[in-house]
């Protein structure tokens, strides 16, 4: 499918071509490529494509009045193993070609998946080209047959040629990623700050949720890795051709895991300060997240596992009282019993289970200094002491979130905070 639209009355010089064929036979000089690629079978569009052909192709407007109406089918890239990739390189690989130094291509992405960006980020370097900005465009509008932690939005990657041959190594590159995805981040939230502090509109909510601000994350580290050539004496563009090997850890996989985990960090949960956040294991970040999660209504089983893979939690089913696809919950302080106490459990000797363990037993009625003395016990050696600010940050926080779903626990939260500040004092 192809046609030449006229020149622009606005810029007069600029001819926009509409194809529809593969990009790695691109033969003519172009300034602009704007590309919405599919990661592998994850969406078809060759067939979503032949819905619209079936509903114009008997009426096309009179400005389609010329179109060839075929999907083209056989030419989509499909698949997502190193032959997809190898797939998108040559395609992205040609346009570059066909760009001048000075153009530019756009490409629209989507996806909450780190290792999908490491891929991204693969095809890119092997592409030659690299990342000079990242915009993200809200896309999708509040409804009620669209609720929970969904993305709201696209990431628009503005893609140059990389010129030269631009070194770094890793310990430099760690300081770059961080302060460039905390900017990122930081950015899109002030933007939430600033429609929570607008009356008119807070009722809509936040413009961007976390799962947006995950994508911003990955973006930004794209921003800054692929405009090295060589780091560590490594030549990018033959490191992201390799294949990946089952087991290893590319170069690309640590780097963009570097920047999920400080992007995580950045996702604070509303009622707990950043230090606190900064001081949990992830299984706790896991769960406290969710918690705020639960308090919004927020269920959905896709949405526990996204967070799970976000925080690095290797087993989220041992912290779950249901994984029910739309009622998916959390386990109370009752539901976990005397069960993840063991040095196998992913929260063992954690502040956030030993504040379990304490509300657990506050509901079965024992006396507070019975229980002041099992939470230093299910801690490690000494660290009671250390960590009192921190294990009455955890109670006050739960107490906040569950107190609609589960009162007697967020009553008994209260309590076991303020026990431990008294004997503080």
């Amino acid at each position: 499918m192809q046609r030449s639209l006229p020149p622009s009355k606005a810029i007069p010089d600029c001819r926009v071509v509409i194809k529809n064929e593969p990009a790695s036979d691109c033969k003519q000089a172009v300034d602009i490529f704007i590309t919405d690629p599919p990661y592998g079978d994850a969406v078809k569009y060759e067939e979503i494509l032949e819905f619209f052909i079936a509903w114009l192709r008997k009426n096309p407007p009179a400005e389609f009045a010329n179109w060839t109406w075929d999907s083209r089918r056989e030419l989509a890239v499909k698949g997502e193993d190193h032959d997809f990739r190898l797939g998108m390189v040559a395609a992205y690989k040609r346009m570059a070609e066909c760009m001048p130094d000075n153009g530019i291509q756009v490409l629209m992405f989507t996806h909450q998946d780190g290792d999908i960006w490491a891929d991204m980020a693969n095809i890119v370097w092997a592409s030659g080209l690299r990342v000079t900005a990242a915009w993200y465009l809200v896309t999708e509008t509040d409804s009620a047959l669209r609720e929970g932690s969904y993305v709201k939005g696209t990431i628009l990657l503005v893609l140059r040629k990389r010129l030269g041959a631009k070194r770094t190594n890793q310990t430099d590159l760690a300081y770059e990623l961080e302060d460039e995805v905390a900017d990122q981040i930081k950015r899109l939230t002030g933007m939430n700050d600033t429609v929570a502090a607008d009356s008119k509109r807070a009722k809509d909510g936040n413009l961007f949720e976390d799962a947006d601000l995950q994508m911003a994350g990955y973006a930004a580290a794209l921003k800054v890795l692929t405009q090295y050539s060589v780091i560590d004496g490594k030549d990018m563009t033959q490191e992201a051709l390799r294949p990946r090997v089952p087991g290893q850890k590319t170069l690309v996989e640590s780097l963009i895991e570097f920047a999920t985990d400080t992007a995580n960090k950045m996702l604070v949960p509303l009622g707990l300060d950043e230090s606190v956040w900064h001081d949990l294991a992830p299984a706790e970040r896991f769960y406290l997240k969710m918690l705020e999660q639960e308090s919004h209504g927020l269920n959905k089983l896709d949405n526990y596992q996204n967070f799970a893979k976000a925080f690095s939690v290797r087993s989220f089913g041992a912290l779950m009282a249901s994984e029910n696809a739309n009622k998916a919950a959390l386990k109370s302080a009752k539901d976990f019993g005397r069960s993840d106490m063991s040095p196998s459990s992913e929260l063992y000797q954690t502040p956030t289970r030993a504040v379990l363990y304490a509300l657990m037993d506050l509901q079965a009625q024992k006396d507070l200094d019975v229980v002041l003395k099992g939470l230093e016990q299910n801690l490690k050696v000494g660290a009671f002491y250390s960590s009192r600010n921190l294990l009455v940050a955890i109670a006050r926080y739960i107490a906040k979130k569950v107190d609609l779903l589960r009162p007697a626990e967020a009553s008994a939260a209260r309590v076991l905070a303020d026990g431990i500040e008294n004997q503080r004092m």
